[in-house]
C-alpha cells in the first residue's frame, strides 16, 4: 500500500487532470486520477492519506454522492470540490457535510495549489492526532480501576494524601498503585515528575479516556468495600470519535 501523501482527481475533463498531476509533481505529491467517481471508489482505501479534488458534477457517481459515501465508511479524506455551475446551496450542502475548500472554475492555479497543501497538512495533523489516541487508548487499557483513577486524580494537581481521603484508600495504598503505574507505562522508578508529565498529556490529549472512569458515592456509605469511591466505567467511551471538522476558512463560489 502506497502511503505517500496523494492528490485523488476524480475530474471528466483530461486536460483539468493534467494541470492537477503537474501541480502535485511540483509538489513533490503522488497524484492519481480518475475519470468517473465509481472507478475513484472501487480503487479507495481510507488508510491512505491525502486529498480528494473533484468536479460535483460528473456522470454515474456524482461528486456529492462521493462524499455522502466517504462520510458513510468513516473515511476523513479532505475533499476538494471543483465546478462550474453550482447553486449556493449546493456549496452550502457540501461544507456542512464536511467540503475542505470549494473552487469556482475557472479556478487561479495559486488557490487550488494552496488549497491542496492545506488539506495535506490537515490530513496529516488529524492521522497524527489520532494515531497518539490509539497509543493512549493502548496505554490505558493495561491499567486497573484504582490506577486509573490515582491517575485522573494525579492529573489533577491532588496529593497522595488527598487522593488516599478521596478514594478512601492508605496512603501506603495509593503509593503502591503509583508505583505500578510506573512499571506499567515503563516510566523511570520513582519518577513521579515523568508519572505527573504523562497525566497531563493524557489529560490534554485524551480527556474523554481520562473520563470513562468516575468516582461514585460509596453505596454503604460505611467505608466497606473500595470504601468511600466506587468506581463505573463508561459505556459510551467506547463509542467512535466524531470526526474533527475542517478549519473555518473555505472558498465560496
Amino acid at each position: 500500500m502506497n502511503t505517500l501523501p496523494t492528490v485523488f482527481a476524480v475530474e471528466p475533463d483530461p486536460a483539468i487532470c493534467e494541470s492537477i498531476r503537474v501541480m502535485a509533481g511540483v509538489l513533490d505529491l503522488c497524484c492519481e486520477a480518475y475519470a468517473t467517481g465509481q472507478d475513484f471508489l472501487n480503487a479507495f482505501d481510507r488508510r491512505r492519506p491525502g486529498c480528494l479534488v473533484l468536479e460535483i458534477r460528473i456522470p454515474g457517481v456524482n461528486g456529492l454522492q462521493i462524499q455522502q459515501k466517504l462520510v458513510d465508511m468513516g473515511a476523513n479524506l479532505p475533499l476538494i470540490f471543483l465546478t462550474s455551475s453550482a447553486s449556493v446551496s449546493i456549496a452550502v450542502h457540501a461544507m456542512r457535510m464536511g467540503a475542505f475548500h470549494f473552487l469556482e472554475k475557472p479556478f487561479h492555479e495559486h488557490d487550488l495549489w494552496s488549497a491542496v497543501q492545506e488539506a495535506i497538512q490537515f490530513d496529516h495533523e488529524r492521522r497524527e492526532a489520532g494515531s497518539r489516541r490509539e497509543a493512549i487508548d493502548a496505554q490505558l487499557g493495561l491499567l486497573s480501576e484504582r490506577e486509573l483513577a490515582v491517575l485522573e486524580l494525579l492529573a489533577d494537581g491532588k496529593s497522595k494524601c488527598t487522593m488516599a481521603k478521596e478514594l478512601g484508600l492508605s496512603v501506603r495504598t495509593v503509593e503502591h498503585h503509583r508505583t505500578q503505574l510506573m512499571r506499567k507505562l515503563k516510566l523511570e522508578t520513582n519518577s513521579v515528575a515523568g508519572l505527573l508529565r504523562f497525566a497531563l498529556t493524557m489529560k490534554q490529549h485524551a480527556t474523554a479516556q481520562l473520563s470513562k472512569w468516575k468516582i461514585l458515592p460509596g453505596r454503604h456509605g460505611d467505608g466497606s468495600g473500595i470504601g468511600a469511591g466506587e468506581f463505573s466505567r463508561y459505556t459510551a467511551y467506547h463509542s467512535s470519535h466524531a470526526p474533527q471538522g475542517p478549519p473555518g476558512r473555505r472558498h465560496l463560489p
